[in-house]
């Protein structure tokens, strides 16, 4: 096939590609047919040609939805020069050609450009909207990922640590007991009752890293309540500022709700491991269907420009997208932390992150 006719009618590639796409390669083909053959039978004369070139502009319109933008614009371009050539020919040269018989023709040259360049915005604003899909789901993995290794740092660090002094402690009262048989049972007692104690905080640091993996019914309690119940175990002072019923059951969809109860989780939980502070404050308010959940705290705070990812900071950050939130960290050396998180009830906004840094937390006491 000539070049010029290898771009009017692009012939799709031999190469297996994905399954989505198989259609879109047969349709092409369909469409390279269809035009060639009209061509032919414009040339040929073998129907009536005004007919015939009707259908070779929609075959053209077609076009501007399944090849690319250039593809599609040499397609209109050749198809504009035979379409031209084709009145050339029928006048017997320029000189034949009325002004009247080309009336309609510019036109329906413009509509196919817009109708091109409209196929081509719509087809990248599709690819746009699947590129971040694939990102949304890829920080979703990588989220779940981050939480699954902490929780097995740590039950290692807890529970582990605590099951491997039991062991001891009964291994040190076994081999006790089979030194000095004759000895009397109360000789024992005391590794026993260590080990019984060891147990006991082994099966709470255990109810402790399963109340992470399944939070408290939220759909049942609702969100305030929840966060009540989180700040009574926190292990350090954290004031809910804010009334339970400021977010009642059903305020967000349950997941969101889900999402919003682990972004303030991992914010007391990092206050309580790294920050080392005194207080915690947790407060929320609901504006403008917009709900704003805040965790600062009096601790030794940190640069946000500089952070590692032990923190957990993006993990959170990656949370607020799902939930077309705003993320909002501030913080520095010696002025406590506070972590903002802004959601709107429904998901019509854009999703935000912007942290920012060298701003102390606002009721934070110093």
């Amino acid at each position: 096939m000539p070049r010029a006719a290898g771009v009017l009618f692009p012939v799709p590639s031999s190469a297996s590609g994905p399954p989505a796409h198989a259609w879109r390669i047969g349709v092409r083909g369909l469409l390279n047919v269809a035009s060639l053959a009209l061509v032919v039978a414009i040339v040929a004369g073998v129907a009536d040609s005004e007919l015939l070139l009707d259908a070779f502009w929609v075959t053209l319109v077609i076009g501007a939805f399944l090849f690319t933008l250039r593809v599609a614009l040499l397609r209109v371009a050749l198809g504009s020069l035979f379409i031209l050539a084709h009145f050339v020919v029928e006048a017997g040269g320029l000189a034949g050609i009325e002004l009247t018989d080309l009336a309609e023709w510019p036109l329906l040259l413009v509509i196919l450009i817009l109708v091109t360049l409209m196929a081509d915005r719509v087809r990248t604003t599709a690819q746009h909207y699947a590129s971040l899909y694939r990102q949304a789901s890829d920080r979703l993995v990588s989220a779940h990922e981050e939480e699954r290794g902490r929780l097995g740092r740590d039950l290692h660090d807890s529970v582990g640590q605590t099951l491997t002094a039991v062991m001891l402690t009964l291994g040190a009262a076994d081999a006790a007991v089979r030194a000095a048989p004759d000895a009397p049972a109360s000789t024992a007692q005391p590794a026993i009752t260590r080990a019984q104690a060891l147990a006991a905080t082994a099966l709470e640091e255990a109810r402790h890293v399963a109340s992470q993996l399944r939070p408290p019914r939220i759909r049942e309690v609702g969100l305030g309540a929840a966060i009540r119940d989180l700040a009574s175990a926190a292990g350090i002072p954290v004031e809910v500022r804010f009334d339970a019923a400021v977010l009642p059951p059903g305020l967000l969809e349950p997941e969101r709700e889900i999402g919003a109860f682990r972004i303030v989780q991992e914010a007391v939980g990092n206050a309580a491991r790294h920050s080392h502070a005194e207080h915690v404050w947790v407060d929320a308010h609901v504006d403008d269907s917009v709900l704003t959940l805040a965790v600062s705290d009096d601790g030794v705070g940190f640069r946000p420009t500089a952070r590692g990812q032990g923190l957990g900071l993006a993990s959170m950050q990656e949370r607020a997208e799902i939930l077309v939130g705003h993320l909002d960290i501030r913080s520095k050396r010696g002025s406590g932390t506070i972590i903002e998180l802004a959601i709107p009830l429904s998901t019509r906004s854009e999703p935000g992150i912007v942290p920012v840094a060298g701003s102390a937390a606002p009721g934070v006491a110093h």
